[in-house]
């Protein structure tokens, strides 16, 4: 639907197609209209909306937002490039200082472009932090829209057709009820609704348990999630300051307070450590689909490395409150015994669930006992059940692992259907 979306205006130009002006031509007008949907519409993917990203997950909806991005890059740098090489006339348009106004848009936004991808690309390489990056690709992202939308107007060669026109009137009211929404709408929604720091406590691995209640409690407006959800959370005072980050909830479905167990790893994550019980934080939620209910099961494996088993904590401790007695697994990587994170949420499991744990710890000390090395084929087919065919996987890692762990399972003869995964480190 994106992309069916994102190649309407371009269909409609067809029939203005005018004989003499070249292939050329003709070709880099068409990647220009691509370039100018394909990234107004990135305000869609980017905008949270949980009802269209619930049947795929937030992680491959924002999987999806930077792949396609290239895509309307290279359309967008290809625009000028084939006139220059369709026209000598074009040439002109190289002289900076005498350009006529649509002319000038066109190299804004083209430039604008560019600094958004280098910054995006190369952001650690940079060293930008999270938030001084959340800023700059928001305000780069409407300028550059914005720009590129006055140079297609202002050219009105095919915006001249009012079927045309009038489609990218409806276009450019989307993009900025979008831009309106994500930053004065929402922001204004969450603002009524604020939440406060109850608890902070510290786990091992440099990690933080935030635990949360709502500042105004009101009847029948209780906040409900499922297990395995996440949300986005803002540390401020206000709901417009503009960088939120997703963490995933690590409490039970049924508690009476949310929880997230955050991993020190980062400008924002470390910010966390500033919080004081009292403190007023703002979230977005729940999102995602990496649930158990999406994907019920006999029993169910879960397989994580580091801070990847957060939402496994929320999926075990919500089975333990429903006293539910199903065999789980669960693979739990870690680089060194000490610093497991959720070894406290884990202790409080044991006895309530039909759970074993495997701990596998890449840089032991000489007194581990345990599985060395990392999560692979020959240690699962060791420790799963004959019957595995019929569990549900859970993966939940940095990409490589993820990739890596499912490939090991499809070794194993476990159906792809039963395998579920999501990426941490998305943003």
């Amino acid at each position: 639907m994106h992309l069916l979306i994102a190649a309407g205006p371009l269909a409609l130009c067809v029939p203005q197609i005018k004989p003499g002006r070249g292939f050329l031509i003709d070709l880099s007008v068409a990647l220009g209209f691509v370039a100018l949907s394909v990234l107004g519409l990135q305000f869609a993917l980017a905008a949270r909306f949980s009802r269209s990203s619930a049947p795929f997950g937030i992680d491959v909806v924002l999987t999806y937002h930077r792949q396609i991005s290239f895509l309307g890059v290279t359309a967008a740098f290809a625009h000028p490039v084939l006139l220059f090489v369709a026209d000598d006339r074009y040439w002109a348009l190289l002289n900076l200082a005498h350009l006529p106004l649509r002319a000038t848009l066109a190299w804004l936004a083209v430039t604008a472009l560019g600094l958004l991808m280098v910054t995006s690309i190369w952001r650690r390489a940079l060293r930008l932090s999270y938030q001084a990056w959340h800023v700059l690709h928001s305000a780069l992202g409407v300028f550059i829209v914005l720009a590129a939308l006055g140079h297609g107007f202002m050219v009105d060669y095919y915006f001249s057709a009012p079927l045309v026109r009038g489609v990218w009137i409806v276009y450019t009211a989307a993009f900025l009820w979008l831009a309106v929404w994500v930053r004065i709408v929402k922001p204004l929604r969450l603002g009524l609704r604020p939440w406060r720091v109850v608890e902070l406590w510290p786990e091992p691995g440099g990690s933080l348990t935030l635990g949360l209640e709502p500042v105004f409690r009101q009847a029948g407006q209780g906040f409900s999630f499922r297990a395995g959800q996440f949300a986005w959370i803002l540390p401020s005072r206000s709901p417009f300051t503009p960088t939120y980050h997703p963490f995933s909830i690590s409490s039970s479905a049924l508690a009476p307070r949310v929880e997230f167990t955050i991993k020190q790893v980062g400008d924002f994550t470390g910010a966390m450590r500033k919080l004081r019980v009292g403190d007023r934080v703002y979230m977005d939620g729940p999102h995602g689909s990496f649930t158990l209910e999406s994907h019920p099961g006999m029993g169910y494996v879960f397989v994580g490395a580091g801070v990847g088993v957060t939402p496994f904590l929320s999926m075990l401790a919500t089975l333990a409150d429903q006293g539910d007695q199903r065999p789980c697994w669960l693979f739990l990587g870690n680089r060194h015994e000490g610093q497991v994170t959720g070894i406290r949420q884990l202790g409080r499991l044991q006895g309530r669930l039909n759970l074993r744990v495997v701990h596998v710890i890449s840089r032991p000390s000489a007194q581990w006992n345990g599985e060395r090395g990392r999560v692979d084929a020959e240690l699962l087919d060791r420790h799963l059940p004959l019957e595995r065919r019929s569990l549900e996987y859970f993966i939940c890692a940095g990409g490589e692992m993820v990739r890596s762990v499912e490939t090991d399972l499809q070794d194993l003869g476990i159906p792809g259907d039963n395998i579920h995964s999501e990426q941490f480190g998305m943003v």
